[in-house]
Order: C-alpha cells, then sequence, then structure tokens
C-alpha cells in the first residue's frame, strides 16, 4: 500500500487511494470514528503517549510534559524539543517520527496491509534543511518515504479531481496551525503548473491561540490584580481554553462566549467578542495579505487573473481569515472555496504518491511542474565590502528541474582541493542558511588560481544538487545535499524504536 502523509503543526493524517480510484483516510486504531491524531507526545513512566492519548490525559493531569509544534523546529541544527522523566533529549525529527509510527501503525490496522511507500507533506517555503529533517524522521519512522510534496499543491491536486476540461489559474491559500502557503498555479487540461509561491514559517492557528491566552491573561489581572501563573499546568489550561474558545467564535452566528476558567488556582469569568479578537488578530491579517501578493507579484499577476481560490488548512475556517481573502480577491463568492479543510492536504498526498509511485488510476490532475521555493547560492568574498556575502545563482520561483554554473578559482599554488560553503534565501529581505560545506579534491596538479566549475541545482524532486568539475582535466565530483546525513540517525532510531508506543 502507497500512502500519503500530512505531518501537521497541530493534527496530522494518514491516507491512501482505495480500489475505486478515490482517496481514504485511515482511522486511529482504537477509535474508528477518528481521522485527525493531535501532533503531540508525551514520552514518560508510562511510555510513549501520542496524539488524543496524550490530550485526554491533559485533562486530569495539566502538568503533564509534552511536545508541541516540533515541526516549527524541524531542521534547526541542534534543536531539543522535549525531554523526557530521565531526561533523554529529543529533537524536532525524533518526535516527528512517533506521530508519523503512529500514523503508519493506524494505517496498516485499517487496511490490513503493509505499508511499501509513502509521500509526506510539507510546507511549500520550507528550505532543504526543512526537507531533510522531514526526510529523516521518515527514516526514523521505518517509513519507506518515496518524496516529498509540497502542501498547497497536494490540496491543488485534490480539489482538481473532476476539473473542467478548461484553463483555469488557481490561487490556494494554505493557513494551518503554524505555517501560511499561497501559491499560484495553472490547472490546464494537461495537468498542473507551479508559478509561484510564498510562505511564512509563522503565522497559523498557534498565533490565533496565543492572541485568545493574552485577552485572558489581561482579564485576569484585571479580576484578580496578579500575574496568572507561567508554570506548565497553567499554561496547558490557558492554550486548551483558548483553542476551545477560538472554534466556537467561529462558529456561525457566535458573536460572544463567556465561560469559567480555573487558573493558577483561581476562579476566572471570562468573556471574549469576535470583534475583539479579530481586532487583535488584524496585524496577523494583514501579514497573510503581504503573502499573498508576494505571490501574486512573483507569478507576475494580479488578483483580477484569479478564477478560483482555494481556502485550505484549518485556520482558514476562522471567519475573519476567510473574510480577509475575499476582500482582498474581490473575487465573487461562489469563485472562492472551501471543502475538506482539514484533509485536502492529506487527500491530495495519497494521489500524488499513487501517480508518482503507485498503479491505480486516480482521476487527479497529474503534477506537471514545481518551482524553486528558495533562492540557491553560494558565500563568496566580496572584494569591494571586503567580506563573505552571499551570491545567489538561482533565484526563487524558478521552475524545476534548474541549475546554475559558476567558476571559481584556487587562492595558493600547494592547494589540493576547493571548498564551497552552498547557502538558501526565503528572499531578499531575509538572511541566508548554510545548507553545509562542500569539498571538492583532490586537484591534479595544484596551482594558484587553478579553474574548478561548480553547479548547483535543484532536480525534478526540489532536492538540493551540488557538483564540482575540473575545467583542466574534465574530471567531475557529484553529491547531492542530505541535511540529516551527520546526524547519528541510527542511534536515534533505536532509542524510540524500544519506546512502548501508545496512542
Amino acid at each position: 500500500m502507497i500512502t500519503g502523509i500530512d505531518l501537521g503543526t497541530t493534527f496530522s493524517l494518514i491516507s491512501y487511494v482505495n480500489a475505486q480510484g478515490h482517496p481514504a483516510l485511515c482511522p486511529a486504531r482504537n477509535d474508528p470514528k477518528r481521522f485527525l491524531t493531535p501532533s503531540v507526545v508525551h514520552i514518560g513512566s508510562r511510555g510513549c503517549l501520542v496524539g488524543q492519548l496524550v490530550e485526554n490525559l491533559l485533562e486530569e493531569e495539566p502538568a503533564l510534559p509534552i511536545c508541541r509544534f516540533a515541526k516549527l523546529s524541524m531542521g534547526q541544527p541542534g534543536a531539543t524539543v522535549f525531554r523526557d522523566h530521565e531526561g533523554v533529549t529529543y529533537s524536532p525529527e525524533a518526535i516527528s517520527a512517533l506521530i508519523l509510527r503512529k500514523l503508519k501503525l493506524d494505517a496498516e490496522a485499517a487496511t490490513g496491509e503493509r505499508i511499501t511507500g509513502t509521500v509526506i507533506t510539507v510546507p511549500a517555503h520550507f528550505n532543504e534543511a526543512q526537507r531533510q529533517a522531514t526526510i529523516a524522521a521518515g527514516r526514523l519512522a521505518e517509513l519507506p518515504v518515496l518524496g516529498l510534496v509540497e502542501e498547497p499543491v497536494a490540496a491543488a491536486t485534490y480539489f482538481g479531481l473532476g476539473t473542467r476540461e478548461t484553463e483555469r489559474t488557481l490561487f490556494v491559500f494554505d493557513l494551518g496551525g503554524g505555517t501560511l502557503d499561497a501559491t499560484v498555479l495553472q490547472a490546464t487540461p494537461e495537468g498542473l503548473f507551479v508559478l509561484a509561491t510564498e510562505g511564512s514559517t509563522n503565522l497559523g492557528g498557534k498565533n490565533f491561540d496565543e492572541l485568545i491566552m493574552d485577552i485572558v491573561r489581561e482579564q485576569f489581572r484585571v479580576q484578580h490584580r496578579a500575574e496568572p501563573g507561567s508554570d506548565a499546568e497553567s499554561q496547558q489550561r490557558l492554550r486548551k481554553f483558548a483553542t476551545a474558545a477560538k472554534m466556537e467564535l467561529s462558529e456561525p452566528g457566535r458573536g460572544v462566549i463567556t465561560r469559567s476558567l480555573l487558573l493558577s488556582g483561581q476562579t476566572l469569568r471570562v468573556t471574549i467578542h469576535r470583534a475583539q479578537f479579530e481586532a487583535a488578530a488584524e496585524p496577523w491579517l494583514e501579514a497573510a495579505q503581504v503573502v499573498c501578493e508576494d505571490a501574486l507579484k512573483a507569478a507576475g499577476m494580479a488578483w483580477q487573473s484569479v478564477d478560483e481560490v482555494i481556502l485550505t488548512g484549518g485556520s482558514s475556517l476562522v471567519p475573519c481569515v476567510e473574510r480577509k481573502v475575499r476582500d482582498i480577491s474581490r473575487l465573487p463568492q461562489a469563485r472562492v472555496r472551501r471543502e475538506q479543510p482539514h484533509a485536502a492536504i492529506a487527500y491530495g498526498a495519497a494521489l500524488l504518491a499513487e501517480q508518482f509511485h503507485g498503479q491505480r488510476r486516480t482521476a487527479a490532475p497529474p503534477l506537471r511542474q514545481t518551482v524553486t521555493t528558495n533562492e540557491l547560492g553560494l558565500r563568496v568574498f566580496d572584494p569591494e565590502q571586503k567580506r563573505a556575502v552571499f551570491h545567489p545563482l538561482i533565484e526563487k520561483n524558478m521552475p524545476v528541474p534548474v541549475s546554475a554554473k559558476q567558476t571559481l578559482y584556487t587562492l595558493k599554488d600547494e592547494q589540493a582541493s576547493l571548498a564551497v560553503e552552498v547557502l538558501q534565501r526565503k528572499d531578499r529581505h531575509s538572511a541566508p542558511e548554510t545548507l553545509g560545506d562542500f569539498r571538492f579534491g583532490p586537484i591534479a596538479s595544484p596551482a594558484k588560481n587553478y579553474p574548478v566549475e561548480i553547479t548547483l541545482g535543484f532536480d525534478e524532486s526540489g532536492r538540493v544538487t551540488v557538483a564540482a568539475r575540473d575545467l583542466r582535466t574534465g574530471a567531475t565530483m557529484q553529491r547531492q545535499f542530505g541535511g540529516g546525513e551527520d546526524r547519528d540517525l541510527l542511534d536515534v532510531q533505536g532509542r524510540i524504536s524500544k519506546l512502548r508506543l501508545q496512542s
């Protein structure tokens, strides 16, 4: 069985294409009516708890140490997101692997089949380190990862089921628990073509929850003339309340909620108006508008060129989010669609997995083109500035595969190798992030000003490739970048495989 996985910030899902060629979600082993797995993990004396079991336990033990939002730290060198009762630390990849392993067990129990391959979704704006960290998490979960697919592309693939035989410009607005992607695509009878994508790693439902948490904290100060506690139990209670309040305020016709909350040992009567929440959310909505406009600008388009807006991701259900998109796009109501906002990405991942690696026929449009989501280049010495600077070779939003060449020269007579540092940058306003150092050699006849041609590129799957060629001998060396190769994955895999997984 081949599957598609939406590894989300707050919830994760796994899907497959059934015998009829339609995507289907796999339910939890212990609850056939539950398809969403909360992306939350606890590791303690009771073993490893994943998903809804952790949420249920938090009702009884609000101070239970847990890990949420591991996805937001993926690809950060040396990041630690959880420490268990024995003092053992866990990376974002390890925590994500436990969530993936739970999904794997669910799918195999639901279908009675073994997973032979899976495609995992990532935000479109994830850089190479974040993508490689996601692949590493899949390997740690002992999943045969066939590749990655970008979340808005997966959603567009699902929405493209039964598409009309006409050419359309689609704008996918994908707002999840912690990330936003805005992607422009062309849907044609031949398939889907990604034109441009922009995004933010710090914009999603988590931010809306924290706005409500701030409102509650202020009401606590007014009512009790004291600061609410910052201990784990208080923070868990506060976040749980905020998430529930956000969902209630998103219900049609609900303008205000009034609830009691036990916080820091004191009862608090909380009243939140939707208008109050939406006013606080306005800066985040404006940030989302900037991302959308940047995506259109990168595609060389305006809203008038868009035929249809697709809203996906659980946070797109917040009313002011949809209203903001409608206001800035000025499209008729029928041309702003939302279907299966929680499941569309997982459905699309399964369709693309089957399309590229499976044997079952589907009605989904084939994916014909994706684009680069970061600039790619080298760190070089600028003689005018007298310092090392980022020298971009490949721009953002270029169709892949794509490559570019740069000739570099040795600095010394005895220099037998050439080292280069490869960097990515989200945009011209962001600082470049290193992907690592690459050393090429030995040079057959070391000499000063010896020419070595460096080739950087993105392959068909969007992975970074680095190659070097000796311009005098024609000898080449090539290496595909792997961000997780320096980590001791076997050691981590051995550690997490011994955990008693309960979900």
